[in-house]
């Protein structure tokens, strides 16, 4: 028996066959209009496999790289957001954060590591935030910008909130650290956002 074109069908649905399932996002914020979710290790898989061909971008903002490491086969850090001194209360009233502000040149940004990568908008590009939430919103701005083919990487590098359990409220559910993927505290210079910043 050919079992040759019995592996070809195989390879070619096993994108659809590993990708995240999108009825399992619960948050209207987690769609995007891709449609494309990869979890954790999914994630690791499509960058592993191709990893000339496929771009991985963690969009988290500076500090916390440094407090908290990075994923080892990331391309680059391009933030999506960085931090300010401005204080703003959640909606519960008990405890609050500190803002964000959007970065204007995050889609410029991107489209420089594209070049710095010989890859173009038709590449594959996976997103990473810390926790899923801003990802979403950072490949909304790629798809606006004419990328065709951008995934969100659910549950980000940290992992979500425990919803119950002695570890409830700590980040301990299916992030790339909880999964045990590969990652340091080291930041490889040339992967820092300041490599493919727009210049002023």
């Amino acid at each position: 028996m050919n079992k040759l074109p019995v592996l070809i069908l195989l390879l070619s649905i096993s994108s659809q066959v590993l990708a995240f399932d999108k009825n399992l996002l619960t948050k209207e914020s987690q769609h995007t209009s891709f449609e494309l979710y990869l979890d954790a290790q999914e994630a690791f898989d499509m960058k592993s496999a191709n990893p000339d061909k496929v771009l991985l971008i963690d969009v988290r903002n500076q500090a916390e790289l440094h407090y908290t490491g990075i994923p080892d086969i990331v391309d680059a850090n391009i933030p999506y957001r960085f931090d300010t001194s401005e204080w703003k209360m959640k909606k519960k009233g008990n405890y609050g954060t500190f803002k964000m502000s959007r970065n204007p040149d995050y889609v410029a940004a991107v489209e420089n590591v594209l070049k710095a990568k010989n890859l173009t908008k038709e590449s594959p590009v996976i997103i990473m935030c810390a926790s899923g939430s801003r990802a979403p919103f950072a490949v909304e701005l790629l798809y606006d910008a004419g990328f065709k083919e951008v995934y969100s990487q659910v549950k980000g590098f940290e992992g979500v909130r425990a919803k119950d359990g002695p570890d409830k409220g700590k980040r301990v559910v299916s992030g790339w650290k909880v999964r045990n993927l590969p990652w340091s505290y080291d930041l490889v210079p040339e992967k820092m956002y300041f490599n493919f910043a727009p210049k002023k």
